[in-house]
């Protein structure tokens, strides 16, 4: 599962919705619905995102928080062009362990990377 599937899963049963039901007012196929909160399809386009927000009704934080989850659960991710060459090889080799990290590996990653800016080294953009 998705951070944006467990997050839309979540909102769509504390509205009391069923997928159907929610699918059938954002018009989409509930199978859609399901295949997104099971993280089996990535984050839906802007207009089906704006949809879903005010269907569930969701407040401007809880917008923003799903928002930024779609973010993190983008299937494709294009590297900026201002990467370096160390930070390629950073990529793959991370990009090689995916689905292995243990709970404590992504922790220390994390820490790092928060550590080595600002902002927490996050950058987000648009779905």
């Amino acid at each position: 599962m998705t951070p944006f599937g467990r997050m839309l899963e979540q909102l769509r049963r504390s509205r009391g919705l069923q997928q159907s039901q929610l699918a059938a007012e954002a018009g989409v196929q509930s199978c859609y619905i399901s295949a997104m909160e099971n993280g089996r399809k990535g984050p839906p386009s802007s207009n089906v995102f704006h949809q879903l927000t005010q269907i569930l009704g969701l407040s401007e934080a809880e917008r923003r928080d799903l928002w930024r989850a779609g973010l993190q659960s983008k299937k494709t991710r294009k590297i900026p062009p201002e990467t370096s060459t160390s930070e390629y090889v950073l990529v793959d080799e991370l990009w090689e362990k995916l689905g292995s990290l243990t709970e404590n590996q992504i922790n220390l990653i994390s820490l790092a990377l928060k550590t080595a800016t600002s902002d927490g080294g996050r950058r987000y953009r648009e779905i």
